[in-house]
């Protein structure tokens, strides 16, 4: 029999500490560790274990379900408990291949219902979609929570510290509080062996297919009873018309309750172009400059503004009448030059519907056609953005050179 006993729950002043065992056939899915650790900046003795424990649940659910285990606990808050039900159809409906089985089984559920408040947080990772969410909610006075651990090894304390204190900067520039919190919660699941498990059925990594939605979200918990939030928001990913399977999704996040703190998957009704366009307005209502981090180099605080990810954002913004220096890109007219190149010539486009939207941005504002920098975008035919075959050889090259510089960086920094 597949089961997950969570043994202790250890709280001090600003850290908790789960201990758990593991029994089963499906041990191969987790890593041999035994505990973990979750990091605030926050004074948490206070909180109580059963909202503590929302966090270990959720991490490890979507694979219980998948394995048909069982999981054991001493008590848990009862709203996130009356939850789980609801938070499981959302996952069968995303993917009704697989057969969601499991239980959970709770000594105690307690109600942790706190007065009711306007209140609001938001998770900020400084991206274009984080961003987004900020700005549309910006008279709410969100504050802001940053997950470090999440895509950044904790080992790596440099680039930790450094997007601490880029994001830490951000805040400040938006007159915003954040609150950071440090997870070891990826080093729980192996997740090579879950992503091989459900390759075949889902052709998706299990991290992004099923895990990081509510085990981002549920790390809130102790900050949403602390502060006695009403609405916590998760900026969208994907859009209605840009949809994939994804564990965070509406159907999903939306389903999650902490304590009487309600979730919202915010700005799915939004595209990458519409994102751009709030941002833009944002910046221009409340002359503000910011410094969005996009790369698809997670692991660097600088956009390398020549990855496809920020083209994309910085043709996003000339789009909307925003100068890409305004959210942190500068490039000189060579610059512009060579990426005409590489989208063209070099850079595989994996969703060239995204190009379009962009394009179709652009023929919005005709005076831009003017500018040698974008003149190219009105008549390219972005259908056709991937046939040359070269492309598919430098994006190996791009891949492996990504690789080494990760490694690099990764070695200079750690």
């Amino acid at each position: 029999m597949n089961t997950i006993t969570l043994t202790t729950t250890k709280v001090t002043q600003h850290s908790i500490t789960y201990h758990y065992a593991v029994d089963g056939k499906w041990t191969r899915f987790f890593t041999s560790r035994r505990q973990y650790t979750v990091t605030y900046d926050h004074d948490i003795t206070k909180v109580p274990l059963s909202i503590c424990n929302i966090h270990f649940v959720a991490n490890i659910m979507p694979l219980v379900w998948l394995c048909n285990a069982t999981v054991k606990i001493q008590e848990l808050d009862i709203a996130f408990a009356r939850s789980i039900s609801n938070i499981k159809k959302g996952y069968a409906k995303m993917y009704p291949q697989i057969n969601f089985a499991g239980k959970l089984i709770i000594k105690n559920e307690i109600d942790n219902t706190r007065p009711t408040t306007n209140k609001v947080a938001a998770f900020f990772s400084g991206g274009l979609d984080a961003m987004s969410t900020v700005a549309s909610h910006f008279n709410e006075r969100p504050l802001l929570i940053n997950i470090q651990g999440s895509d950044i090894n904790l080992r790596y304390n440099k680039i930790v510290n450094a997007v601490e204190e880029h994001l830490l900067n951000t805040a400040n520039t938006l007159g915003l509080q954040i609150t950071f919190i440090n997870s070891e919660f990826r080093k729980v699941i192996n997740e090579k062996q879950a992503t091989k498990y459900i390759k075949p059925l889902l052709h998706d990594n299990y991290w992004h297919a099923l895990q990081h939605g509510i085990a981002i979200i549920s790390h809130a918990a102790p900050i949403a009873y602390l502060k006695n939030l009403k609405t916590i928001y998760i900026a969208s990913s994907f859009s209605r018309r840009n949809h994939a399977p994804c564990a965070s999704d509406p159907t999903i996040d939306n389903q999650v309750k902490l304590c009487n703190t309600n979730v919202i998957h915010d700005g799915y009704e939004n595209d990458r172009t519409d994102k751009s366009r709030i941002v833009a307005d944002f910046i221009k209502k409340h002359n503000k400059k910011l410094h969005l981090r996009v790369c698809l180099d997670d692991y660097r605080v600088e956009n390398c503004q020549h990855c496809e990810k920020c083209y994309r954002t910085i043709f996003n913004f000339a789009a909307n009448g925003c100068d890409p220096q305004l959210v942190g890109f500068n490039l000189t007219e060579h610059d512009y030059s060579n990426a005409k190149r590489a989208i063209q010539n070099k850079i595989f486009i994996q969703y060239p519907l995204l190009w379009q939207d962009i394009q179709k941005a652009f023929q919005e504002h005709p005076e831009l056609r003017k500018d040698i920098r974008y003149a190219w975008i009105y008549d390219y035919d972005f259908n056709t953005v991937n046939q040359y075959k070269e492309k598919y050889f430098y994006k190996v090259c791009y891949a492996v050179r990504k690789r080494l510089r990760k490694l690099l960086r990764l070695i200079t920094q750690g």
